[in-house]
């Protein structure tokens, strides 16, 4: 979800009000991912590199969440399950506190499984999946590390950047081996319900063979 500060400084704004409208186009595009289907859907929110930003911004950026997070009433009438990927020991207390209630009490929520990626890594995760495979005796192969990460879901069909920029920036690297990425220059505040839908409708095009040959 990158842009949100491009887009309030275009703006004469501060960044924190970018920060707010790209929170807005989050309940847009989550309540969008839920009417066409979409069971899993995974935003990075904060990662590991994010805390060079100033303490101002990042103090902001931990408000939203928690704020955001706070609205438990309406995780459970829309039926979404919300897990959160990433190493919170150096989050703020209350913003943990919170984050535990919320996966507890919508864990057997069905309709969409929202994975927040909050003080994440890719690197990170992989990482830390290998020292618990370690730690339990086994050896450190790929279905080990898989069942080892932050969460277990699916592997992501479509990785999708906002903002103009052309790279993972260290989102979900094991998982997104044989995903489809699509780069736009659109900043997150202004990404829309006809965007999503055009990859969407650009992913159903395309045949995944995952190393193989088609039809084979």
């Amino acid at each position: 979800m990158d842009g949100n500060g491009r887009w309030a400084e275009q703006r004469n704004l501060p960044r924190s009000d970018g920060h707010k409208k790209g929170l807005e186009t989050v309940e847009r595009i989550i309540s969008h991912c839920k009417d066409i289907g979409i069971k899993y859907l995974s935003l990075y929110v904060f990662s590991t590199e994010n805390w060079k930003r100033s303490k101002e911004e990042v103090a902001n950026l931990f408000d939203l969440a928690y704020r955001y997070l706070g609205r438990l009433d309406n995780f459970c009438k829309q039926d979404i399950k919300i897990v959160v990927s990433g190493d919170l020991t150096k989050l703020p207390t209350k913003l943990c506190k919170r984050i535990e209630k919320i996966q507890q009490r919508t864990q057997n929520a069905t309709a969409l499984c929202l994975n927040l990626c909050i003080n994440y890594g890719g690197r990170q995760e992989i990482a830390v999946a290998c020292q618990r495979v370690l730690q339990q005796g086994l050896q450190v192969t790929e279905q080990n590390i898989l069942q080892n990460l932050y969460q277990n879901l699916p592997e992501p069909e479509i990785v999708v950047r906002t903002g103009g920029h052309k790279r993972l920036s260290n989102f979900l690297l094991f998982q997104s081996a044989y995903s489809e990425l699509y780069f736009c220059d659109t900043f997150w505040p202004d990404f829309d319900e006809k965007q999503l839908d055009d990859i969407v409708a650009d992913y159903t095009s395309v045949t995944r063979n995952f190393g193989g040959l088609p039809n084979a």
